[in-house]
């Protein structure tokens, strides 16, 4: 196993580290798998990850997949606020089910919040109704997300080595009808996945009062689409020691493309996305100094030029990460269903 450059956790162990980076490979492998890559047991593996889950310092999310964003159900909104208004909107925020994450942010404004929701309309009359009455918010700006080239499911922290990392990844291939389209069955399973997304394909049909079949077959041709993914999370205090900063580029057109794949293959790069509005590409990192991030501005001004900088700025705290509340440590605290989960409408005539 790689060495972790680091002093060991007070509160996980190399193990529990290995067990997350395994799991944000696989986020539903075997634990009998994981625990050969790691030299231990199944159970062992299994008894380490039920620990993590109870005291809420990992758990498995759900999150909207590259073909969900793409398809303009996704936002980048900023907002600026009075500071005695921060911790108010936060809360407020928070509770919206279209925004899935929530984060203080430093640079020209102070809160970014990742959107989802079912339709565009929806999208769009969340952020022009409802953010706008927020408390104390003195200006917003929106940037819908028009192609993903990376989005924060594929980073991984680096714990095992290639070995480790191929053993746990290896899998039998099965192509899979797609499913883009979400029922009220659809709702119940992605939800009640979203508490847990390593339920046993019997415990989230007994959830839903379907079949085990048909509970493995509609949630694994969701993640056969890209309409969703499965992401490993770990509070922010008991990982490795990482800053959260992202560049908001003005990028020239020709360049667009090329600049998105550059970030996007990164090793700290969380998200590389392109948008629709002043600036087009929004890049974020974990590094573990925030130095890092001006070679990457230099690199991609040198690939793309013409390209101009709008914003640099650092997460101060994240609020809420894929419907997870957080607390200050960056525990999950709590979960606010998302609205991208929900079924549209049925029209009466």
């Amino acid at each position: 196993m790689k060495r972790v450059l680091m002093e060991e956790s007070s509160i996980l162990s190399e193990l529990d580290l290995a067990i997350i980076n395994a799991l944000q490979i696989r986020p539903r492998g075997e634990w009998a798998r994981i625990g050969s890559a790691l030299g231990v047991t199944g159970a062992t593996a299994a008894r380490h990850w039920a620990r993590l889950r109870s005291e809420r310092l990992a758990w498995i999310a759900t999150v909207p997949g590259p073909q969900f964003a793409d398809n303009g159900h996704a936002a980048h909104v900023f907002l600026s606020a009075a500071p005695r208004a921060h911790e108010t909107l936060a809360e407020r925020l928070c509770a919206e089910p279209a925004a899935a994450t929530v984060a203080l942010v430093t640079g020209g404004h102070d809160f970014r919040i990742d959107c989802f929701s079912g339709t565009h309309e929806d999208l769009s009359r969340t952020i022009s109704e409802r953010f706008a009455s927020l408390p104390g918010v003195t200006r917003t700006e929106t940037a819908f997300v028009t192609r993903v080239h990376r989005q924060s499911s594929l980073w991984r922290s680096g714990v095992l080595d290639k070995q480790q990392s191929a053993s746990v990844a290896a899998a039998s291939q099965t192509a899979l009808p797609r499913r883009t389209t979400v029922d009220e069955i659809d709702s119940a399973l992605l939800d009640v996945l979203a508490g847990d997304g390593r339920l046993s394909w019997a415990e989230l049909a007994a959830a839903c009062d379907v079949s085990p079949q048909t509970a493995r077959r509609r949630v694994e041709q969701h993640l056969a689409s890209g309409y969703l993914v499965l992401r490993c999370e770990f509070a922010g205090s008991a990982g490795q020691p990482t800053r959260e900063a992202s560049l908001i580029l003005s990028v020239p057109a020709r360049h667009l493309e090329e600049a998105g794949r550059y970030v996007a293959s990164l090793p700290n790069c969380r998200i590389s996305v392109q948008t629709l509005s002043v600036h087009n590409l929004v890049a974020t990192f974990w590094v573990h100094d925030l130095s890092e991030i001006h070679a990457y501005e230099r690199e991609i001004e040198a690939r793309a030029p013409g390209t101009a900088v709008l914003s640099r700025s650092v997460t101060l705290r994240t609020y809420k990460r894929v419907g997870h509340i957080l607390d200050r440590e960056g525990r999950s605290a709590g979960r606010v269903p998302l609205s991208m989960w929900e079924p549209p409408p049925v029209e009466t005539g």
